[in-house]
């Protein structure tokens, strides 16, 4: 999820749980908890695909968060009487406000390494955009409520509803998903490996890719609707790779569960993650390998410019979502 995001929760879970005990400490405390592990954007692992795929590795891993919060715990013990006072309190509020962070970003599409090091596929239950102002907005008032008001102890209550509300809209999300499952489910379709997503800002449009290797559809679609889904179809490109293999590719191949397409332009082999974005905008595409001789040779790479986001076209995709324009995709990538 977005930093904002990230902050308010950290500050919701450390207000919930140590205010009573650090006062508006616990504001200042949950915001830097929850700030915490994304600072691994900071770290340069050599090339465009090392950063993106090992970006909510090492630093969301519940195993590495979790040592953390007892390092913390142990180091504020010496140092703080409060938490001298207040171990249990103290504990989890730093436990808590690590791992919220991690557990929220496994909602979304990316993809999260909850138990690095383990050679595991990246957690995305893929039921949440990374902005939803749904989400954030309640978790935003209690957090300013709880730093500006007098009356803390009404605040509080506030907070816990925020945090409440917070924790429903994440299972609204996932049942909204399941409905989304259940209209493809009524296609009968021929099987193929499947990845649904939720579009910007809310959990109410949805995409939905499918995908056999050769092509990839997408179809855009609403929670409740009952009309039919329709379809654009697309070539991955993978016929382009004739018996091409590097670590870059073997890497991005593990990290989007094999959902990727392939472009060659100018002698240039160019690779896109097909589960974030949509037709007409994709906007993590890497250039991997240049042609020499015939034969693809793997080079450093290098993340392409991401497409600018037109408001005009937001809003056309979102009419053709509700009205089921039979051309949706089309449209939405002229």
């Amino acid at each position: 999820m977005d930093s904002v995001t990230q902050i308010a929760l950290g500050v919701s879970v450390a207000s919930a749980i140590g205010f009573k005990a650090y006062g508006k400490k616990a504001i200042l405390i949950g915001a830097a908890l929850g700030t915490l592990p994304d600072l691994d954007v900071l770290i340069n692992y050599g090339d465009a695909v090392a950063n993106y795929t090992y970006h909510r590795g090492f630093s969301h891993s519940l195993f590495v968060l979790s040592a953390l919060a007892i390092g913390l715990f142990i180091l504020a013990r010496s140092f703080v009487q409060t938490a001298k006072d207040n171990p249990w309190r103290t504990f989890l509020m730093i436990w808590l406000s690590l791992i919220t962070h991690p557990l929220l970003d496994s909602f979304t599409t990316y993809g999260t390494q909850l138990f690095w090091p383990m050679p595991l596929m990246p957690t995305s239950w893929s039921s949440m955009f990374i902005i939803d102002p749904l989400y954030t907005l309640p978790l935003l008032i209690s957090l300013l409520g709880l730093w500006l008001s007098k009356n803390s102890r009404r605040w509080q209550r506030i907070n816990l509803a925020a945090l409440t509300f917070s924790c429903l809209y994440l299972l609204a999300s996932q049942g909204a998903k399941w409905q989304i499952n259940q209209q493809l489910q009524a296609a009968q379709l021929t099987p193929s490996p499947v990845f649904i997503s939720p579009m910007p800002f809310n959990i109410i449009s949805w995409r939905i890719l499918r995908y056999d290797g050769q092509q990839y559809s997408e179809a855009l679609t609403y929670v409740g609707n009952k009309q039919p889904l329709k379809w654009q179809t697309h070539d991955t490109g993978r016929a382009l790779l004739q018996q091409f293999q590097s670590p870059e590719l073997a890497r991005l191949e593990w990290f989007s569960n094999g959902f990727l397409s392939f472009q060659q332009q100018q002698g240039a082999l160019h690779v896109t993650d097909l589960r974030l974005g949509m037709a007409g905008y994709f906007p993590f595409t890497f250039h991997i390998a240049q042609q020499q001789e015939g034969q693809w040779q793997a080079v450093d790479s290098v993340q392409l410019p991401q497409p600018k986001v037109e408001a005009a076209r937001m809003k056309q995709l979102y009419r053709q979502v509700f009205s089921q324009h039979p051309d949706n995709l089309a449209q939405a990538e002229r």
